[in-house]
């Protein structure tokens, strides 16, 4: 009962990032929802890097369906080095395109004549790019891939999803993309991420949550994913496999969007041009820090900082306010306890709040995602100049194998929820099982695949759950 009446109040916070600041809440296309960063399970030599956008897209939302935005930089960004910059970025652009007729010579006002698969027979197309930069070179690694289409219900191409499956319906596996080394998948995606929302935005409604009444609020929902496997000798410092001797094994990982400073919209409301300098909009690593963390007056804020800026948010990592509510409104045990409790059982060393700093500003130590060795503020070895910081962004041991668990990287089905509870509780710093606080709401009823790019096809306008109290269809 209690670590279900702890989830009642924080569940809503660790909606991983769907809508978490006031900014981006009014612009869906640019609102990173999920980053997820795991080494591949079929592939040890792989890792595979994912964000998604447009949370909680209705399936059948049409006439016009959610899509990628044109004028939007989508990003992801590692660094293999520690020092808060980014040394390697993936930057995909958007180009959408539409026909003036349809098939019998007509204008029309919808998504498709025919099945979606069919060449030919969907009117609104998106094709995209994909740019790698390394440390400001550029290189055009795919130049124009396809955008798979919406899933817009049984008469217009369900038949070529498998929502229900973790075997890849036809029209994915046709959009996924290779050039050299990497693959590539743009388009409509499952919802994968689980959580119960409306309880807990109604007033902190609790009642009943020990009859397992928490039930996953997004299921239904699709969302747009950017998904890229590539050779994980290609996201190391030196080109080399992965290695705790090499010291080159983990990378820090984030995604992020923005716009141009300016936008001009023309008279007829249809054009519109953007100019000036990119501008970050959105900024998405772990997914706890902005949702929990930061202060509302401070979100936008976050949204647009770049993680070497990350001090300014130190504070509120070092003492959370929603750590204090768990324990003062809900009678949770008091982190600060906790965490003296275990400096000496784990040899941790921490003081008040640093598990949080160690866990999410540079990696969670008995996890091994930080080299152990390296002073923080100091010299990175072997790399001239370069200092190691403390900054938010999820952290991957490209060493392993398999799924990763968050917040060792983040696999798609990880249950982010009971973590970040676990986390704020105190808990998840040494990894007490006996302590893990779960909030009751699982997968049940979402699908995963089985193969790239991993998270389940897309729900069909008119064949989905209707509410998650539906998991009949």
């Amino acid at each position: 009962m209690l670590s279900l009446l702890a989830a009642s109040l924080v569940s809503p916070a660790f909606a991983s990032s769907h809508r978490e600041a006031p900014a981006i809440s009014l612009d869906p296309a640019a609102d990173i929802t999920d980053f997820y960063m795991f080494n591949d399970p079929n592939d040890a030599s792989r890792v595979v890097l994912i964000m998604n956008v447009n949370p909680m897209e209705l399936p059948g939302g049409g006439p016009n369906f959610h899509r990628f935005d044109d004028n939007v930089l989508y990003s992801i960004n590692v660094d293999n080095e520690g020092d808060a910059e980014e040394d390697v970025v993936f930057q995909v652009r958007f180009k959408t395109t539409y026909s003036e007729l349809d098939a019998f010579g007509l204008p029309t006002f919808l998504y498709n004549i025919g099945a979606v698969g069919d060449a030919g027979s969907v009117y609104q197309k998106q094709t995209y790019t994909v740019t790698r930069v390394d440390d400001g070179v550029a290189t055009t690694i795919l130049s124009s891939g396809s955008v798979a289409p919406t899933n817009v219900g049984t008469q217009g191409g369900s038949s070529g999803y498998s929502p229900n499956s973790s075997t890849a319906g036809s029209i994915t596996t046709a959009n996924v993309e290779s050039s050299g080394d990497y693959q590539f998948f743009a388009g409509p995606r499952q919802e994968g991420f689980f959580v119960d929302l409306e309880r807990t935005f109604d007033l902190l409604n609790v009642a009943g949550l020990d009859t397992g009444a928490n039930t996953n609020t997004l299921l239904g929902y699709n969302v747009h994913s950017i998904a890229i496997s590539l050779p994980k000798t290609s996201l190391t410092k030196d080109g080399l496999a992965p290695t705790t001797g090499n010291k080159n094994h983990v990378v820090a990982g984030w995604a992020t969007t923005s716009r141009r400073a300016v936008t001009v919209r023309r008279a007829n409301g249809v054009d519109s041009a953007s100019r000036g300098e990119w501008v970050q909009v959105a900024r998405l690593g772990n997914p706890l820090v902005n949702e929990v963390v930061i202060p509302t007056t401070m979100k936008d804020t976050f949204n647009a900082a770049h993680p070497r800026d990350d001090i300014q948010f130190l504070s509120y990592v070092q003492d959370p306010a929603i750590a204090r509510y768990m324990n003062l409104l809900l009678g949770t045990d008091d982190a600060d306890a906790l965490i003296a409790a275990a400096e000496s059982a784990y040899g941790l060393g921490l003081t008040g709040r640093e598990d949080l700093i160690e866990t999410f500003l540079l990696g969670h130590p008995t996890l091994g995602t930080q080299p152990v060795d390296w002073a923080l503020g100091g010299a990175i070895p072997g790399e001239s100049g370069k200092v190691f910081a403390p900054f938010e962004a999820m952290r991957l041991n490209m060493e392993g194998t398999g799924f990763a668990v968050w917040p060792n990287g983040r696999g798609v089905a990880d249950d982010c929820v009971d973590v970040a509870l676990s986390g704020v509780a105190g808990y998840l710093i040494y990894l007490d099982a006996a302590h893990y606080v779960e909030d009751g709401v699982t997968s049940d009823g979402l699908s995963y695949l089985s193969t790239f790019p991993y998270l389940g096809d897309p729900w069909a306008g008119d064949d989905h759950p209707a509410s998650y109290h539906d998991l009949s269809l």
